[in-house]
């Protein structure tokens, strides 16, 4: 295939490819796979600029000529930074990332199917060039306040842990800091209050902060909470384990605490919708209902 002297038609290579019907080498019919239209369209367009508007000319084929068979990877590097949209805004990182990998099926299908040497390219992603994370998931404030409510009105199962748990959720500590938290880190003896030590988030159950003052919403959540705490031993008890426990007195785990956080937010009619994917992370990271009342839990828990 890389013949200086008669060199295949890329053009008619990829209309027989998108077409799903295709020779071998060894003169083989093949009938290939079937095509969506969106991925037909997309890489007809980045490849050959087929259905292109008029003036766009950035389409691989076009770009490297008559190197189409003798290319490096750095060309598709170079290609792929080069890359506009119709109005000629700079491509964005995902559809930089699409015609890229357009451009490397090709030549896999060339490989694999037509018998050409191997041009053994990187991953999409060297490529590409780097994709930027994507924009944290959060909650805007009107929904937290509607998620404190909530927690507020919640007459379900275990009322008063739902609030204390949504509560430690809304003041920005993540659900394993929640579910990590034990008794023994709890002081309400303090002459400045009501402080605790938070277990350190991303870290192990052993690692905790810096004694800190517990938030006066939370205070009051923990005061109605604590009463009620169905501590069994062996595995809790009124001064020692875990704060947030179930029936049996076991510390709660990640599925039972997401689906609590779950439960009372679908009591809500504004939160009703997102509710049933709505995640514990999502709203720790969300501005807290709580933040003009008083200082964020555990320094910022989040």
């Amino acid at each position: 295939m890389d013949s200086q002297t008669k060199a295949p038609d890329p053009y008619a290579i990829l209309h027989g490819w998108l077409a799903g019907s295709y020779v071998r080498p060894d003169g083989q019919q093949v009938i290939g796979r079937v095509w969506d239209e969106d991925t037909k369209y997309r890489y007809r367009l980045y490849l050959a600029g087929i259905d292109a508007p008029a003036g766009w000319k950035q389409d691989w084929f076009t770009y490297i000529g008559d190197f189409v068979w003798r290319f490096e990877p750095l060309h598709i590097q170079d290609w792929a930074a080069r890359l506009t949209a119709f109005d000629g805004a700079p491509l964005a990182a995902t559809s930089r990332g699409r015609a890229v990998s357009a451009v490397r099926s090709f030549y896999a299908h060339c490989e694999d199917d037509l018998g050409a040497a191997r041009w053994n390219l990187p991953p999409r992603r060297v490529l590409a060039g780097p994709t930027p994370p994507a924009a944290r998931e959060t909650l805007t404030r009107f929904q937290t306040d509607a998620l404190r409510t909530a927690a507020d009105r919640y007459r379900g199962p275990h009322p008063e842990r739902a609030r204390l748990a949504t509560y430690m959720t809304l003041a920005g500590l993540r659900p394993g800091q929640s579910i990590a938290a034990v008794m023994q880190y709890v002081q309400r003896d303090n002459q400045a209050g009501p402080t605790w030590k938070l277990p350190v988030k991303n870290n192990s159950a052993s690692a905790v902060g810096p004694l800190t003052s517990i938030p006066r919403p939370l205070v009051w959540a923990l005061d109605e909470y604590l009463p009620v705490r169905t501590h069994k031993a062996p595995h809790s008890t009124e001064t020692e384990g875990p704060l947030l426990v179930s029936r049996t007195g076991r510390g709660l785990d990640h599925v039972t605490f997401t689906r609590l956080l779950r439960e009372v937010a679908a009591t809500h009619p504004d939160l009703k919708e997102i509710a049933p994917a709505l995640h514990p992370d999502v709203v720790a990271h969300s501005p807290s209902p709580f933040a003009d009342e008083s200082a964020a839990a555990g320094g910022d828990g989040r």
